[in-house]
């Protein structure tokens, strides 16, 4: 991506245990079960970055929220992100959090900016959200109506591209075709009819 000024940072979270600072890379795989807190993130104007808690939902911002980092304050330490919501656009700028929790029994914090950099999105992200366009693999599909909930993130068929398709995608859960097959059953039957 192009750079206005040298205007970038990389922001590397800062991490505790018991009080003592600690390395993100050698704690990173504790805290990533304890905190969705990425424990480094590229920062630039133009980088499409995810949101990830829920302390801006009073401006329909919320968990996997997806904006352009427009601005950055090296002094502040604060990013300006315009985040697509409801058909606008809400430009506000994001400080950085710290998320507490306990890791291994002892109290333990993470502190950096609640964005991760985000050119691509899983499908547990995606769902509930309407993409005006969208390239999906359904290759490496693990959970039955995983491929549905891809390809029904977008309005029409024209903004939808399938970049890798493999049948195994399409399983369906055998508890819930037991559940139609049940409900067919009981749709089947004669209601009785009381002429009293």
């Amino acid at each position: 991506m192009p750079l206005e000024n040298e205007k970038f940072a990389i922001s590397e979270a800062i991490d505790f245990i018991n009080g003592v600072q600690q390395n993100p890379e050698t704690v990173q795989s504790v805290f990533k079960l304890k905190t969705n807190l990425p424990p480094s993130v590229r920062i630039q104007q133009g980088s499409r970055v995810m949101y990830l808690n829920n302390s801006l939902i009073e401006k329909g911002i919320c968990n996997g929220t997806i904006g352009i980092v427009t601005d950055f304050d090296k002094d502040t330490q604060s990013v300006q992100v315009a985040f697509c919501v409801q058909s606008t656009i809400v430009h506000c700028w994001v400080p950085k959090h710290t998320s507490y929790f306990y890791a291994s029994g002892q109290k333990a914090s993470r502190t950096q900016f609640p964005l991760q950099n985000s050119f691509a999105l899983t499908i547990h992200k995606t769902q509930g959200l309407t993409l005006q366009n969208a390239t999906i693999s359904l290759n490496n599909i693990f959970s039955p109506g995983q491929a549905y909930v891809a390809i029904s993130r977008c309005p029409s068929w024209n903004s939808l591209n399938i970049s890798a398709l493999h049948k195994a995608a399409f399983t369906t859960d055998p508890d819930v075709v037991r559940e139609y097959e049940r409900l067919y059953h009981i749709a089947e039957q004669t209601l009785p009819i009381n002429y009293s």
